[in-house]
């Protein structure tokens, strides 16, 4: 803002000058012809044979042009004048603001000198009073708060005097002065570039860095000073006040607002708001939270570090999952779930078994310890589930990467289960599992047609025989018949016979032509008629058929594109 008005009355002193030798310019025109007239008028009079006596000089009138010039050159100077004295009394205005920033630095500067002389001092009296073992990290630490107040409040030009200075009276210069130094830039020394105050990376807003936010904020003695705050010891240095620092911690720790901390939720490691979660994993340390949050607040910091670290147990009963406290030091083996009041077997944590021990149970397979056990593991392998390996929470993926975060903050792979690498960014497993898996997504969209299809099929009239519940088997992929049958030829033009008009369609829009599906892609066509089970499916030759019987004629015709039939497939229908 300075360099710009710096240049605006710049612009204006210049065409303040250009101006005035213009004026000057048309003065002597006027004066050359005023000179021009008189020595006409005298060879006039020379040539008519007359001599006057006395020469006068001839003098034009003054028409309204001349008076309009004059009253511009006067304008032009006063105007010349006004910028020259705004260009002084700016001088004059960035001197005192220069001299105030540099007072309120060296006033800053002789209270940290007087905390420093404060703080060396009482180490001096410790180490002479033996006290050699004292925790002695900081100022805060070893000064009494009074001390550092009366410090802090003092009035460096009073001299020891007085207190603080009383404000002067009547009328000064304080209002031409601008608003606190924060808002300008600070200037370190001379000839170095300005330097501002930190952005708080929350509500970018400036701030003032210090090592103990709330410290620094408990001993100010003003409150229009900027609001304090830290750096984070994370990769990035972000930088935040202590409003939002606070805040976002207290987001973590209460985030329903209770006062309490949660239980059924694991808040630690509480990371940067700014850093992803690969470059910064550890999270706030202990001692960056002991100088932002006051005492309340850390109390509530420990309350919920010492229940995360606890083990965290969760209702066996499908119908409940519920966060239950178990007492793995008590030789009681049994527990009650307190939302659902099932008994729990404690060492074994499952619902509690009547007729078999611990050890028994426990050396049983595990698809053989009860009927609803192995019910779910079989639904689980059926529809291509996941167990979380901490807490055995179920996952199912229905879109996105293998990478899964569960609820209890445990990251795995979707593919093979194994725990994921958090810093490398891939599965742990060697070799590891892709990120991606178009295949497992593929066969996804398959199971969920075949159910729609399902869903669609009529049913019966009447009651429904009686059945037993028999164990679900996942679907194996049908295999397909012919030479080449693996469909890969889709993708080759050298094949794929597009003025055929039944493959014409079918690959053109994407839609099986045999049951009129929507597919996505090229892939997820590809895979459906390689899995589908509710229609037949003919090919031969790069060309697909609609009924068994144009296949057939194919077959029989005299016409071989590649010499021989290739890329052949009949594979009739569930209900053929």
């Amino acid at each position: 803002m300075t360099a710009v008005a710096n240049n605006d009355m710049l612009t204006e002193l210049l065409i303040a000058q250009m101006l005035e030798e213009d004026m000057r310019h048309l003065e002597d025109m006027r004066a050359a012809e005023q000179l021009q007239l008189g020595e006409a008028l005298r060879t006039s009079a020379l040539a008519a044979g007359r001599f006057p006596k006395r020469s006068h000089p001839t003098k034009l009138g003054h028409s309204d042009q001349d008076v309009a010039l004059e009253i511009l050159s006067a304008e032009v100077i006063a105007n010349k004048d006004a910028v020259i004295a705004q260009a002084l009394q700016h001088q004059e205005d960035s001197n005192l603001v220069a001299s105030r920033q540099y007072a309120q630095k060296l006033a800053a500067a002789e209270k940290k000198c007087a905390l420093d002389a404060e703080f060396a001092r009482r180490l001096q009296q410790a180490l002479d009073d033996g006290d050699e073992d004292v925790e002695m990290r900081d100022a805060e630490h070893i000064l009494d708060p009074e001390i550092i107040d009366e410090i802090m409040a003092r009035d460096m030009n009073a001299k020891g005097k007085s207190k603080l200075s009383a404000p002067p009276k009547g009328k000064g210069r304080e209002d031409l002065l601008p608003p606190p130094p924060y808002q300008e830039h600070i200037k370190e020394e001379e000839g170095t570039s300005p330097r501002l105050y930190p952005t708080c990376g929350i509500c970018m807003e400036p701030f003032q860095a210090t090592y103990s936010p709330v410290a620094a904020a408990r001993s100010a003695n003003s409150s229009a000073r900027l609001q304090f705050g830290t750096h984070l010891p994370c990769p990035m240095s972000h930088a935040y006040c202590i409003s939002c620092l606070n805040g976002y911690i207290n987001s973590k720790l209460d985030p329903e607002g209770n006062g309490g901390p949660s239980q059924n939720t694991v808040v630690f490691p509480i990371r940067c708001p700014e850093c992803p979660v690969a470059e910064w994993p550890e999270g706030i340390p202990d001692e960056v939270a002991e100088r932002v949050l006051s005492e309340k607040g850390m109390v509530l910091w420990h309350h919920q570090k010492l229940l995360d670290s606890l083990p965290r147990h969760y209702c066996p009963n499908p119908r409940c999952s519920a966060l239950v406290q178990l007492d793995e030091d008590s030789d009681e083996p049994q527990a009650i779930c307190p939302s659902c009041n099932t008994l729990i077997c404690v060492p074994c944590r499952v619902i509690w078994h009547d007729d078999l021990d611990c050890e028994e149970y426990q050396a049983l397979p595990v698809d053989d310890r009860s009927p609803e056990d192995q019910k779910a593991l079989q639904l689980i392998k059926a529809e291509n589930w996941r167990r979380c390996p901490s807490c055995s929470f179920i996952v199912e993926l229905t879109h996105g990467c293998n990478h899964i975060t569960c609820r209890c903050k445990t990251e795995f792979c979707f593919k093979c289960g194994s725990l994921w690498d958090v810093r490398n960014k891939r599965c742990s497993r060697e070799p590891s599992c892709d990120l991606w898996d178009d295949e497992m997504l593929l066969e996804e969209r398959e199971r969920e047609r075949e159910r729609q299809r399902e869903a669609r099929r009529p049913r019966p009239a009447g009651p429904p025989p009686a059945y037993a519940v028999g164990p679900l088997v996942p679907r194996p992929a049908v295999r397909l018949q012919g030479g080449n049958a693996d469909l890969s030829w889709m993708d080759d033009p050298d094949v794929l016979c597009t003025r055929h008009w039944f493959t014409k369609e079918m690959i053109g829009t994407l839609t099986c032509q045999y049951c009129d599906a929507k597919l996505n892609s090229l892939a997820d066509l590809r895979y459906h008629l390689s899995h589908v089970r509710s229609h037949a499916v003919y090919a031969c030759c790069g060309r697909f058929f609609k009924r068994e019987v144009d296949y057939d004629r194919h077959r029989d015709s005299d016409f071989i594109r590649f010499g021989a039939h290739e890329y052949t497939i009949h594979r009739p229908g569930r209900d053929d």
